[in-house]
């Protein structure tokens, strides 16, 4: 199925199921809307699931621009209004879960709760700053394919990562533009897109690996933010599917019994 923006960019997005609350899943940085498969095919069952390829991404178009997180919250909150979506649950990974916490904070009457999975959420240490200022460098150069291979392969898996998704997975991001790769990413990174403070809706984070510093840390940056740690690479609803959903699950009966934000 597809969808237009008012600049005319066409969306694309997968819809199935029924029930109430819709869910509407955003994938991560270079991504697309299949990294959500288990998880469609499970929520499918009990609930109207819509997974959408952001401009810029899968099979979506893919204008010559700078891509940023207001842009990719603005096509969303555009694209939910046109469809008619009754304040859905917004469940999004990586870059897709700061989407859905900055369309919550500009548009909190949208979303009826929305779930971070290993979002980028809180300043780099300074130690990983000229390591990352040097990729973004990178991947600006003739070489950003497999620059972009490279900081993948190095920051979103680990030794116990099934292989054959790793290649999947690398292999996909890999081709994407590459103004799309080091502008969204600077983007990202910003202090902008991860500004402290309450969400103004039931919100979840799904943790990749087990650190209590950083529960600590993501719940007193977010208060009633509710932290939850998987041992997981960085693909946490594709690594540990039956998890994740739980885990999504339960934030859907938080937002049914009407608890606080």
């Amino acid at each position: 199925m597809e969808a237009r923006t008012p600049d005319g960019v066409t969306l694309r997005f997968d819809e199935a199921g029924e029930g109430d609350p819709t869910i509407v899943f955003v994938h991560g940085w270079c991504c697309s809307r299949d990294n959500w498969r288990r998880q469609v095919a499970h929520f499918s069952r009990s609930h109207r699931v819509i997974a959408l390829d952001q401009r810029g991404h899968g099979e979506s178009d893919k204008p010559d621009q700078d891509y940023t997180i207001a842009g990719f919250v603005d096509d969303l909150a555009r694209f939910i209004g046109d469809r008619g979506l009754d304040r859905p649950v917004i469940v999004g990974h990586s870059m897709g879960g700061a989407i859905a916490m900055n369309l919550a904070r500009k548009h909190p009457h949208i979303a009826r709760g929305i779930v971070m999975v290993d979002t980028p959420s809180r300043p780099l240490p300074a130690q990983f700053q000229p390591v990352m200022q040097s990729t973004l460098a990178a991947l600006q150069s003739p070489a950003y394919k497999s620059v972009a291979e490279g900081f993948v392969r190095m920051f979103m898996f680990d030794g116990n990562s099934p292989p054959d998704l790793v290649d999947e997975l690398i292999s996909a991001m890999s081709e994407a533009p590459q103004r799309l790769m080091h502008t969204a990413l600077t983007d990202l990174l910003g202090p902008h897109t991860m500004e402290p403070g309450p969400i103004p809706v039931p919100a979840l984070y799904i943790l990749a690996g087990s650190d209590d510093d950083a529960e600590g840390e993501l719940a007193e940056r977010y208060p009633g933010l509710e932290v939850a740690a998987v041992e997981c690479a960085h693909f946490i609803q594709l690594e540990r599917p039956d998890e994740t959903n739980a885990l999504v699950e339960g934030l859907i009966a938080r937002v049914a019994e009407g608890a606080p934000a």
